[in-house]
């Protein structure tokens, strides 16, 4: 007997209201995209843009849309449903639609087609339907896509709610007022309603609201069909639990096209360099074997994989190694998990001392052994380091999984200086933060991590990551937990009085066959003086000229000053920058190319106090000197004349070569700014004007009017010894990587000196071509 097979769902006509805003009144990228995804699938579309559109962008809509109303109205996506609805009645779209659709522009899509989606919605049978579904405050469907039939468009409740849209003070009042409403007016007219994907998640606790917006699990709603993306979800770390790096790679596999379309945008391709995010984590340990092992499944869960775990074992005797060596064993094997034992019980500050000594990684996070870290904590962490990559410290929140109480609130130094809202669990920090302020203090026996937090806060304030990343045990029933050994009060009176520093500087010196010039360069950077704690580090590239040979000399005759960290072989200029940024100790750093020098024995200081006086500058170079190795003679620039104290981007556009620095020898830089590089200012080697591009978007530059250095015209270097050909090309390079980094607002100037540039490279190659054989 043959089962009867289910009648397809009917063919729809459906009506699409799409909504769209831009300050600029350029289309956003991921605009056309989702019309034409929609097109085949709706009778007409009305797109309504809640702002004046400018030249040529209409047209761009002719293909996709059959209604456009531009104009700004101020009252979000709900005011231009109202205008669309509105025009849709009266030109009688909705008079022969079986269904009406509300969208707007804050998706990415579709993520393959939007059919399966409308036909397995449709086949429910539902009065109206959403992508997904939130009970956040109340149970409601998500605004940025929701269906309704014909009986609910044409019904009163609808008419009524739609047409009473107005304008409201802010986007959370539009929530609470229009999403929250539209699902609680329907429902209360009694239409039925669903979601594609629907909320189904629960956290630790009733209280917990992790799961509440669906949206901010990406992976979790594509991978049950949902054809959607939220552009906040891959543009702002804190809206995204799965990493925006992890989405990404999905995308590309998944749906290219959208991967291509997203990364079009600066601001989302950096997060593909999350992966290369490493930390280190710290897990002290003593007589814990009744939790340990839970705390280390949870990091050994973790969907970012580029850590280590250094568990310090501060004298168990509970059995404690046996059991993490027996469960753990292969993690150890493979250099997971390092596991250092100390023959006596030195405290939890000297284990977690001991720990950071072991530390490999430049980022740092904290695991107590009765502590979990959900899954996606250093994800988070790691995406939220690409967002904010000028920041020394992350952190976010935590529940006592008991009590279902939230721990952690956006930052404020007055509070914290009055009391920790900062768990350590939930606390990331870069490693080079110990040197500069010191480890755990193990005078301390309590509050040690608000001691630590206040000491890496204090020069620049923290990330608040508004997660819940730790499930924290409130169980204070084990005499073990340091809050039942230790006094409160003694701890809080030792913490308040302490902390001071002044500015460190690593110069570094890169060379690759510059014998003739090197000992001038390491002369020059030996003479600085003033008050700052120097550094030098010495970088070979390979060379096979004897340079390394007197960087070994430098470096064995000045060890108090001079770091030799050359590695033996050629690595290319792009990763020995890296190399360098990686290895700098100091909070600025100066960079000093093999074949230039400095004159000015003051030239360090005057820009570390620079930077240090101007915090919203993230670099600063001062007047170079050209000297012409091929006739002996020096010039200034022209182009340095006049330059104010302080230069945004908008002065380097303005700059026919779009580089008033010149020469990397003649700048200071943050460290953490330049540790932190994209990958796409390397390719295909560092830049002054990609580089200066992008610093844009993280501050201002400084200038200091004073010669300081040499740049020496070198002809066996990559740009002086080149030929015009070369010369043009590595030209046309440069500019395409700083359009890739720039603001939006210098992409037409940067446009043009590219086609100039090109057609200068067409021109060399012309003259090359014609040039008769010797």
């Amino acid at each position: 007997m043959t089962t009867p097979q289910p009648m397809p769902p009917k063919k729809q006509k459906r009506v699409a209201v799409f909504a769209s805003y831009s300050p600029d009144g350029v289309l956003p990228p991921q605009v056309l995209p989702y019309l034409a995804g929609l097109r085949p699938l709706v009778e007409a579309i009305v797109v309504v843009c809640d702002n004046d559109l400018a030249p040529g962008e209409r047209a761009k809509l002719d293909a996709h849309a059959d209604h456009v109303i531009a104009g700004r109205h101020g009252e979000y996506d709900f005011g231009s449903y109202k205008r669309g609805v509105a025009l849709a009645r009266e030109t009688g779209l909705l008079d022969r639609a079986d269904a009406l659709i509300l969208c707007n522009d804050s998706c990415y899509g579709p993520v393959g087609s939007f059919a399966p989606m409308f036909e397995t919605m449709e086949a429910r049978g539902l009065d109206f339907w959403g992508g997904t579904d939130s009970h956040q405050f109340s149970y409601h469907l998500q605004s940025y896509f929701v269906a309704m039939t014909r009986p609910v468009f044409t019904s009163d409740a609808f008419r009524g709610f739609i047409e009473g849209v107005t304008k409201q003070e802010n986007v959370n009042q539009v929530i609470q007022k229009y999403e929250l409403g539209l699902t609680k007016v329907l429902r209360e007219a009694g239409f039925t309603s669903g979601a594609m994907v629907e909320n189904t998640l629960k956290g630790v606790h009733p209280k917990d609201p992790s799961y509440h917006n669906l949206p901010a699990l990406p992976l979790y709603t594509l991978e049950r069909g949902l054809p959607l993306v939220k552009v906040k979800a891959l543009r702002r770390s804190a809206a995204n639990i799965d990493g925006q790096n992890r989405v990404l790679a999905w995308l590309k596999e998944n749906a290219p096209d959208i991967h291509d379309i997203a990364t079009s945008d600066f601001d989302i391709q950096r997060f593909e360099d999350a992966g290369r995010v490493a930390f280190s984590l710290i897990m002290p340990t003593h007589n814990r074997a009744w939790c340990i092992g839970r705390a280390v499944a949870s990091v050994m869960a973790q969907t970012h994989g580029n850590f280590e775990l250094i568990i310090v074992d501060d004298g168990s005797t509970d059995g404690t190694r046996d059991l993490v060596e027996r469960e753990f064993g292969a993690e150890i094997a493979a250099g997971r998990i390092r596991y250092v034992y100390l023959s006596e019980n030195l405290g939890v500050c000297n284990a977690r001392n001991v720990g950071l000594a072991h530390a490999r990684h430049p980022w740092i996070a904290y695991a107590d052994s009765d502590n979990t870290m959900r899954p996606q904590f250093l994800t988070v962490f790691a995406n939220s380091i690409i967002e904010h990559g000028d920041r020394d410290a992350h952190y976010g929140k935590f529940i006592l999984v008991g009590r279902g109480s939230i721990g952690a609130t956006p930052f404020n130094r007055k509070t914290l200086l009055e009391k920790n809202f900062i768990d350590l669990g939930v606390f990331v920090h870069r490693k080079s933060l110990i040197a500069r302020f010191g480890g755990f203090d193990s005078n301390l026996r309590r509050l040690v991590d608000w001691d630590l937090i206040i000491r890496y806060t204090g020069h620049k304030a923290p990330v608040f990551i508004p997660m819940i990343l730790l499930d924290y045990t409130d169980d204070d029933g084990h005499t073990d937990r340091i809050t039942i050994r230790e006094s409160y009060v003694r701890a809080n009176v030792a913490i308040c009085s302490k902390y001071s520093s002044k500015p460190t500087v690593s110069t570094v010196i890169l060379g690759y066959n510059h014998v003739d010039y090197i000992t001038e360069a390491i002369e020059s950077a030996l003479a600085q003086k003033g008050n700052f704690t120097h550094e030098i580090l010495l970088s070979d590239d390979g060379s096979t000229d004897g340079t390394a040979r007197i960087m070994e000399r430098y470096a064995s005759k000045n060890p108090a000053r001079i770091r030799n960290i050359s590695r033996g072989g050629n690595f290319g200029i792009s990763e020995n920058y890296r190399h360098c940024f990686r290895e700098a100790a100091g909070n600025f750093v100066a960079i000093l190319e093999g074949d230039d020098y400095w004159t000015d024995t003051e030239k360090n200081l005057r820009q570390a106090e620079f930077l240090t006086r101007t915090p919203e500058a993230q670099m600063v170079f001062s007047k170079i000197e050209l000297l012409n190795m091929g006739n002996g003679s020096r010039r200034l620039l022209k182009r340095q004349e006049g330059l104010a104290p302080l230069l945004t981007g908008a002065d380097f556009a303005k700059d026919e070569n779009l580089n008033p620095i010149a020469n990397l020898s003649s700048a200071m830089f943050r460290t953490d700014l330049m540790r932190n590089l994209p990958s796409v200012i390397y390719e295909p080697r560092m830049s002054e004007i990609a580089l200066g591009f992008y610093i844009d978007r993280m501050g201002k530059i400084g200038f200091i009017d004073r010669v300081m250095g040499v740049y020496r015209l070198n002809p066996t270097s990559v740009w002086t010894g080149a030929s015009r050909v070369s010369k043009m090309a590595q030209a046309v390079e440069t500019r395409r990587g700083a359009l890739r980094v720039a603001r939006s607002e210098h992409r037409a100037v940067l446009l043009k000196r590219l086609n100039e540039r090109l057609a200068m490279l067409r021109d060399a190659e012309d003259a090359q071509t014609r040039k008769p054989a010797a």
